[in-house]
């Protein structure tokens, strides 16, 4: 669908379909590089399995914990001549909520069982960076692919209240870090577009009705 005569577009609006968080432990042997999302690779799952294959999926996130970006920032920097401005150093963020309690997030919670299979537990949180990618799939088919290192600064348990899930409030940062975009970036990102109509070419690779869900394990 075009825009129409007043410059709107119902088929770009950014309405949310789902989302997948994956995580692995940090490794500063590993490069994380644009070739890893680019929109050409049309299986991604495959061009992350050797960054990903000592970590996993964190899997179910909760209705109301839906995954919110933020950005915080230093003041900005501003000048005798006006409209001159330099921006502060900025933090960028993700809260959501996770449903499950599986291998990946005790790991990056609780941290890892002893050899009996029980937690020495000191916090709620582990020290220590981790390869993070998400991919947002959009109702009209975009999949929207993030890839960098992060560090977990939040962990908030929800309420065990009986017959509902528990879920826990995560925050994580993204950092800039020399294995992701050789320190340029906080994270790379990249964008699948749906299926144009013939004759149309963008060089993207097309998602399709296959494709309508993240990549999984």
């Amino acid at each position: 669908m075009a825009a129409d005569s007043a410059g709107n577009d119902l088929s770009a609006a950014k309405v949310v379909v789902t989302s997948a968080y994956r995580f692995a432990p940090y490794d500063a042997s590993k490069t994380l590089n644009a070739a890893l999302i680019a929109p050409t690779v049309a299986d991604v799952k495959t061009s992350l399995a050797t960054i990903f294959s000592k970590g996993g999926f964190v899997g179910l996130i909760t209705e109301d914990g839906a995954p919110q970006d933020s950005r915080d920032a230093d003041d900005a920097i501003k000048f005798h001549q006006p409209g001159y401005s330099i921006n502060g150093k900025a933090s960028l963020t993700e809260q959501f909520t996770v449903a499950e309690d599986n291998s990946i997030t005790r790991q990056m919670t609780i941290g890892t069982a002893d050899s009996t299979g029980v937690y020495h537990v000191t916090a709620i949180i582990q020290d220590g960076k981790w390869f993070c990618y998400k991919e947002t799939v959009f109702k009209n088919g975009t999949h929207r692919r993030r890839l960098g290192v992060v560090n977990l600064t939040g962990n908030e348990p929800g309420e065990e209240t009986a017959g509902k899930n528990t879920g826990d409030a995560w925050t994580i940062e993204w950092i800039q870090d020399p294995v992701c975009d050789s320190g340029a970036s906080k994270y790379l990102e990249s964008f699948v577009t749906p299926t144009v109509s013939s004759g149309s070419n963008t060089g993207d690779h097309h998602a399709d009705d296959s494709e309508s869900q993240p990549v999984a394990d």
